[in-house]
């Protein structure tokens, strides 16, 4: 499918996306001092140093903002898995490289994560499962290499792949869990290539 051709942003648009980006970075620091129940939209606009009615001019409800930080932060994990599917090669160089790109993410999306993941609800729990489907399908999408499993067995190691880095990173980042990421990150590579019977 041919790709879109992307025009300039004008000012407003960009002003807009930084608006909306500050509010979501506002609500998740607040989500995760206060608490998702205890923070009310006068809190968040108040933080934001805005008023109400900007806030609910980008998010309807409280409920929405948890909803667009989740949706957000799976939209960025199937890049992640995008990337990995888009590697020449499935080497422990190429593998552990690709893996501190994860991490990175980690570093850089911490808040948000640990808010969605902290305040999952029933709703938000089907669309995770949702989601897992894609990024099983994303990270398989490079049939060839997967080629030596069959495919009910290539969908079982892709899915224990995905499930590890989230409680991996889960433990690490979420928990945690003080370790070394040099080491870390050289381990999780390990296992990667085992599962998926990458020669050293």
């Amino acid at each position: 499918m041919p790709s879109k051709a992307v025009g300039p942003i004008s000012l407003r648009e960009r002003q807009k996306a930084q608006t909306r980006e500050h509010l979501l970075d506002v609500a998740a620091g607040l989500f995760a001092e206060k608490g998702y129940n205890e923070t009310t939209i006068e809190d968040i606009a108040r933080a934001a140093g805005s008023s109400r009615a900007t806030v609910y001019s980008y998010f309807s409800t409280k409920e929405d903002i948890l909803r667009t930080l989740a949706v957000e932060m799976w939209e960025n994990t199937e890049d992640t898995y995008r990337a990995f599917a888009a590697l020449p090669e499935w080497s422990v160089t190429a593998i552990r490289g690709w893996l501190e790109h994860v991490a990175a993410e980690w570093d850089r999306t911490i808040v948000r994560i640990r808010v969605v993941v902290e305040s999952l609800s029933r709703e938000l729990h089907d669309d995770y499962l949702r989601h897992h489907r894609s990024f099983v399908t994303t990270l398989t999408a490079d049939s060839e290499r997967w080629s030596a499993f069959s495919p009910a067995e290539a969908e079982v190691r892709a899915l224990l792949l995905i499930a590890q880095m989230e409680a991996f990173f889960g433990t690490w980042y979420i928990r945690g869990w003080k370790m070394d990421r040099d080491t870390a990150l050289d381990t999780l590579a390990d296992v990667w290539c085992t599962t998926l019977k990458v020669e050293p």
